[in-house]
């Protein structure tokens, strides 16, 4: 007898429907699986014949072919155990086939029939919407994931005898949909203001730094900072995210769908609030900075999407893995290829990066730096002329004095902390959005050739400013867009309409420290 329910495969980052067709017949017992499966989908099948005998289901010794249709697409993944499961009870008729048909189903099977948390729920259950599918079968693991999805039924299990009762009708089933749980503002255990979260008042002195990094946030601009060791590189970047605007809901559900598919979506979280901050270790591969490995995956820069990517010791990189990242920070997505398929993943990321002026660190102080000055070229030539064009800010934080430490030197007026710098960034971003509301973007660093022309308009007195940088320290066209990209910024900060030449001044101030 035959039996055919839905179910979806991940594909990138998005879900791709299926249907898993079972064919039940006499003859010599054997159990086939098609349909272009990996490992783990061939695997199942012996999971699945313990997981329905442990759960109480007899079935008679048959042949058994299972096809995942389309079949010239690859599946992987646990999620179609319980798929299986139940389009294998239905050919034996232990579910009605007509009922079969109005469920849409995923899941993992244990040995004793429990049905476990999957990785990509989101993608496949915003799939089975944009489908028409109006209930949704999944486990309980995923439920607050599920919920984040608006007019769907989803029904939580959290085993096959309980999923099997509810599709025959003999148990209502336990039905959520996205008013029964309020996702957007469900809270951790502690709250958030319960927890001290740091903040850029720790720093001490790096105004100028701390200036910088503000302007970088207010328009998404990467930013470079390099001094001698212990001067608050780290100590600067890990604070930003706790300054960035908070997302839209566009960008959670974006940012909530990448973790889902990668994997690290935490268990019972719901559309992700904070910004994505990934800070990977210097011996990382390019697989895993760009995203790929033999079934590919999202790599370091789309998990920091809608986030900062920090690498922090920028030289100690490999070169290659560093140059890869030139067209990602242009285009904002990044194409991984292999054999007979491609995934686009979005690389929407602020890139911040942290080094030291030398081999030792101390360059220029010559009573403690030992370095030849072929020696520091080469060490600062690590990073190559167009990665540092990339960079809209460069700057130096300088190694902090004993009276920074020891003493209050800043009166609480002028310290800039969290609260100050999120609230000038939010008047900057305000203005932003503003700007570009008929557009598909949100920051300044966004905004392509014909935005420049048009929000970037500079006076005669600009214009021969800019001429005179240009022309004096040879800029490139893409450093003189980032120029007026950042000097935009400047001006938004400080709530003026157009550019003035103080705004040029600064922002030209922030190119390339090693010049």
């Amino acid at each position: 007898m035959y039996s055919c329910i839905k179910s979806a495969s991940v594909y990138g980052l998005e879900a791709i429907l299926v249907e898993v067709e079972t064919d039940v017949s006499d003859g010599l017992p054997d159990f086939n699986m098609s349909g272009l499966l990996s490992s783990e989908v061939k695997e199942a099948k012996e999971r699945i014949k313990v997981a329905i005998k442990n759960s109480n289901f007899k079935l008679l010794p048959q042949r058994v072919v299972v096809n995942i249709s389309p079949a010239d697409i690859r599946k992987d993944g646990t999620g179609f155990d319980l798929p299986i499961a139940l389009g294998l009870l239905a050919a034996n008729n232990l579910i009605t086939n007509e009922s079969l048909g109005e469920y849409f189903c995923i899941g993992e099977l244990g040995l004793d029939g429990s049905i476990k948390g999957v990785k990509g729920i989101l993608p496949c259950v915003l799939m089975a919407q944009k489908a028409g599918i109006k209930n949704v079968i999944i486990p309980k693991a995923n439920k607050e994931e599920a919920l984040i999805v608006e007019d769907i039924n989803v029904i939580t299990v959290s085993n096959l005898k309980e999923c099997v009762n509810i599709i025959n009708g003999k148990l209502e089933p336990s039905s959520l949909n996205f008013d029964s749980l309020d996702t957007f503002s469900k809270s951790p255990i502690i709250e958030e203001k319960d927890i001290k979260t740091p903040d850029f008042s720790d720093v001490r002195g790096q105004n100028s730094a701390k200036r910088a990094t503000m302007i970088a946030v207010a328009g998404m601009h990467n930013i470079m900072y390099m001094g001698p060791p212990g001067s608050g590189k780290t100590m600067l970047a890990s604070r930003i995210p706790y300054i960035m605007p908070d997302m839209t809901k566009e960008e959670r559900l974006e940012v909530t769908k990448i973790e889902s598919v990668a994997g690290i979506l935490k268990e019972g979280s719901g559309l992700v609030k904070k910004r994505p901050f990934r800070n990977p270790y210097h011996n990382i591969t390019l697989n895993a900075l760009m995203g790929g490995g033999a079934f590919a995956k999202p790599g370091e820069i789309t998990l920091a999407s809608k986030g900062v990517l920090f690498l922090d010791e920028i030289t100690e990189f490999n070169s290659n893995v560093i140059e890869s990242l030139r067209s990602p920070i242009e285009d904002r997505k990044v194409k991984v290829t292999r054999l007979n398929y491609s995934y686009d993943y979005p690389a929407d990321f602020m890139l911040v990066a942290a080094m030291n002026p030398c081999k030792c660190g101390y360059y220029p102080d010559r009573t403690r730096c030992k370095c030849r000055e072929v020696d520091i070229r080469r060490y600062i030539g690590k990073i190559s002329n167009p990665i540092w064009d990339r960079f809209d800010i460069c700057i130096k934080t300088n190694e902090i004095k004993f009276k920074d430490i020891a003493y209050e030197t800043e009166t609480d007026e002028n310290v800039l902390s969290n609260k100050k710098m999120k609230e000038m960034i939010l008047r900057a971003r305000k203005a932003q959005l503003e700007r570009f509301k008929d557009t598909n973007i949100n920051f300044n660093s966004q905004m392509n050739s014909e935005m420049v022309k048009k929000y970037c308009q500079l006076k005669d007195r600009e214009k021969e400013l800019m001429e005179r940088f240009y022309e004096k320290k040879h800029l490139t066209a893409r450093a003189y867009t980032r120029i007026l990209k950042t000097a935009r910024t400047i001006a938004d900060l400080e709530g003026e309409k157009d550019i003035n030449w103080s705004h040029i001044s600064e922002s030209f101030s922030y190119r390339r420290v090693n010049e």
